[in-house]
């Protein structure tokens, strides 16, 4: 996900100067890269030396953030992260606040989930109306894989879900009949944007909605796969997992990499769907990348250091903190510039 960051940075901010950032620089690297470790505080002075703005993609998200959104902070460094671990972020936010004078912007969750999700669910009219939202992510089977992406998608299933009554994470399949009318299956999924002491909701005009989530991928199969394991997993500790995950990403690549092109896809699609009272749908968004479906995580990450660096939209406010990317960009934005990048936008107000 860096170097697609990497990429995308130098796109569309070609003024921008990119540096890397790792615990062990190539020599072939493409761009200047430092060396940097968010677990060794002794590399934060050279690694983090005349840096306005600093974008944490190294997942899986699984340590302790405060460290380097410290060190961020009494540097006056801008913060981006890509997690979409509900820990994680909140672990984040608790940092920030417990600074005194915090005077740079922070951005964690800066992602399709929950970033994206948020800023387009915006669009949503009438919320004192809308009782739930649903909200599905369809990933490409055919897309690259790397061994963060797969730790963070596996680690939750088999988990309990955050709600009494519910069955534990990905042990519940279902379909959906999207606008276009393909369908897609789904399992249920724990979505990173509340306190875990309260029901997951998104902010709307003063209306918290609560909302449901679920992740599948575009072939039945492999959803199938990941329930049945979701009965193993909850037995492994993140460890032995990550080191599990670390064997098999080079062995998929090998074996499903040729096969995936044949029978897979890279078509991903992110649905949000507002429900009345009685469950009926009210309004339906759609975004549907045929390609390049993993950019959308990666270039939310752009927008946001647009804003914070070029100060567009946000010089005349005194914004600092944690903020949500949907504080950053509104919604009609994030549409107008997904369509500028070929995404494919429906939207339906039903009757």
């Amino acid at each position: 996900m860096g170097q697609r960051i990497v990429r995308l940075l130098q796109t569309h901010i070609p003024a921008a100067h990119v540096i890397g950032g790792s615990r062990h620089p190539s020599a072939n690297a493409a761009i200047q890269t430092r060396v940097i470790d968010y677990a060794d505080p002794t590399t934060f002075n050279s690694g983090l030396s005349g840096i306005h703005l600093l974008i944490h993609a190294a997942g899986p998200f699984q340590h302790d953030p405060a460290p380097l959104v410290r060190a961020c902070i009494a540097r006056h460094i801008h913060y981006i992260d890509i997690a979409e671990s509900q820990e994680f972020i909140q672990r984040v936010r608790a940092t920030a606040a417990s600074v005194a004078d915090c005077a740079v912007i922070l951005v964690p969750g800066c992602s399709t989930v929950p970033g994206l999700v948020s800023c387009l669910a915006q669009t949503f009219t009438h919320p004192a109306h809308i009782t739930k939202i649903d909200i599905r992510l369809s990933l490409g089977s055919a897309n690259p894989l790397s061994t963060g992406l797969l730790f963070s998608l596996l680690r939750p299933l088999g988990q309990p879900a955050h709600k009494l009554g519910e069955p534990p994470w990905f042990r519940q399949l279902f379909s959906l009949i999207h606008l276009d009318g393909h369908t897609r299956q789904y399992g249920n999924y724990p979505i990173p944007l509340s306190s875990l002491l309260i029901n997951n909701s998104l902010p709307i005009e003063q209306h918290n909605i609560p909302v449901t989530f679920a992740v599948g991928f575009d072939r039945v199969f492999i959803n199938a796969f990941l329930y049945l394991v979701s009965f193993i997993l909850p037995h492994l500790s993140d460890r032995t997992l990550l080191r599990a995950c670390k064997f098999s990403v080079p062995l998929l690549r090998l074996f499903w990499g040729s096969v995936s092109t044949i029978i897979g896809s890279t078509e991903g699609r992110l649905t949000l769907i507002a429900r009345d009272q009685a469950s009926l749908p009210v309004q339906q968004i759609e975004i549907k990348a045929p390609s390049n479906g993993l950019d959308i995580p990666a270039i939310t990450t752009v927008w946001a250091t647009q804003r914070i660096l070029l100060g567009q939209s946000i010089t005349h406010t005194k914004m600092q903190g944690c903020v949500g990317l949907e504080q950053l960009i509104s919604a009609e934005e994030a549409i107008q510039h997904l369509t500028q990048l070929e995404y494919i936008i429906d939207k339906k107000v039903f009757p």
